[in-house]
């Protein structure tokens, strides 16, 4: 069977259910489709943090799930390590066929409903090309009044853009509006945001510019404390960076040992939605504690998360991440643990890292995907040919090896290793270790700005 007659043999149940649609009382809604070169045996179907249903593929890589009075508004789906958005109302009836080897650039919508989530994905892909555009990124050295002008001129287009779209579809939902407005005009927004840290940057200044007040007349339209959006990225990511941009303002320096304990105070006075305040006290910690590559934490910013936050479960994660940074300080001697191979042969770690510079690293699929794991390790082992680079999984240790990186150099955790109790969080951690068998760093994060000199420094060792 040619791939044409698959495709329609796979659309053709749809053409069915969108013609026997149900009225709304009683609506199913459907959703489908067909990955190619697919990562694992399912999908997986979430509704804000909750997960709907896991979805099988079938033998030609197909799927389908059917739900009764399905709520409307924002799902997510996920496949391996990537994930991307569906917008459902109870009447539709939605197919999607991708690609993993470029995941959101074949993503297509087809059926009842699809031409909402079609562009929707059309603008996700326009503002990561724009994100990458030399051109815009110069704007950044403009005056104040001029990056404004330009940034506005793109809103407009956009604006005008949306309009026409609407004033083709003038059935749309109001969340679903919202969902458009934010993916497509918050990329620009972020940038309103980015605009001072730019400016004191390439002029090598020590504060901020000074801006007038209506350089940020946007943000009279944006509520930053949307409940029914909170675990959309887009927004999210627009919220992080006027975060970080209204902490900066207040004369906290990003490399200060106050700054993280400030961004946290920044985050209880500018959310006042519950769980989304939760939700960044927890992320911003972690982001900060992880970009110091290093197991010298600041008890403060701990301190601190614990008074401002009322997420029991964030509360124990953070108090793992403590427990876990007790072991394994700089100047001491790694004690053994076994890890065990893809042969399933454990493995004496200090065996491992006899007389070599070694970079174990303990990964968590949740943290980090296989695309971006395979890119950094090629990176780091072309950069650092003297360093042992050592990789290995602690969670999902029952799926296959990384392909794409060398098996010899791929490990995982079993329950029954002394390294789990130095790893209870779960959360990414990389040991360097000299050739001596002396910890140089207990807790490295392979992603850290910093995480390349420290390897470099062990590399002269």
């Amino acid at each position: 069977m040619n791939t044409l007659l698959k495709y329609i043999f796979l659309l053709a149940p749809f053409i069915f259910i969108s013609s026997c649609t149900p009225t709304n009382k009683d609506a199913i809604s459907y959703f489908g489709g067909k990955i190619i070169n697919p990562k694992s045996g399912f999908v997986l179907l979430y509704h804000e943090d909750a997960l709907i249903d896991s979805l099988t593929l079938d033998k030609e890589d197909t799927f389908i799930g059917s739900y009764k009075n399905f709520k409307e508004g924002l799902y997510s789906f996920k496949h391996g390590n990537e994930h991307q958005y569906v917008y459902f109302e109870p009447k539709d009836s939605i197919l999607i066929r991708l690609n993993t080897w470029d995941f959101d650039e074949t993503l297509v919508f087809s059926g009842l409903g699809a031409h909402k989530n079609n562009i929707l994905i059309d603008w996700f892909l326009e503002g990561e090309r724009e994100y990458k555009n030399a051109d815009l990124l110069n704007m950044f050295r403009l005056k104040p009044t001029i990056f404004k002008s330009k940034m506005d001129s793109l809103l407009n287009v956009r604006q005008q853009k949306i309009d026409l779209f609407k004033a083709d579809n003038n059935d749309l939902p109001k969340e679903y509006l919202m969902v458009l407005d934010i993916i497509v005009n918050y990329p620009i927004y972020i940038r309103f945001e980015e605009y001072p840290m730019y400016q004191k940057h390439y002029n090598q200044t020590k504060y901020f510019p000074e801006i007038a007040p209506d350089f940020y007349n946007f943000r009279k339209n944006i509520n930053i404390n949307n409940h029914s959006l909170k675990y959309f990225s887009p927004l999210n990511n627009y919220i992080t960076y006027r975060l970080y941009n209204t902490t900066y303002k207040k004369g906290f320096s990003s490399n200060s040992n106050e700054f993280t304990e400030a961004l946290l105070n920044t985050i209880a006075e500018n959310i006042t939605d519950e769980k989304l305040k939760n939700i960044f006290l927890y992320k911003m910690l972690l982001n900060n504690f992880l970009n110091k590559s290093s197991c010298n934490l600041n008890k403060n910013n701990f301190n601190t998360y614990f008074k401002l936050s009322s997420d029991i479960e964030g509360k124990k994660q953070a108090q793992k991440i403590l427990n876990d940074v007790k072991n394994l300080h700089a100047g001491e001697m790694l004690e053994d643990f076994k890890i065990t191979d893809y042969l399933k042969t454990k493995r004496s770690v200090q065996k491992i890292t006899k007389n070599k510079n070694s970079v174990v690293y303990f990964w968590n699929p949740t943290y980090i995907s296989n695309a971006r794991l395979i890119k950094r390790t090629d990176y780091l082992i072309k950069k650092f040919p003297k360093v042992n680079f050592i990789l290995v999984k602690i969670t999902d240790i029952d799926s296959d090896y990384v392909h794409g990186i060398d098996i010899k150099k791929q490990y995982y955790l079993e329950d029954s290793s002394k390294a789990n109790h130095f790893l209870t969080c779960k959360i990414p951690r990389a040991l360097l270790i000299n050739e001596k068998g002396s910890i140089v760093n207990g807790y490295a994060n392979i992603s850290s700005p910093l995480f390349n000199k420290q390897v470099e420094k062990l590399q002269k060792q």
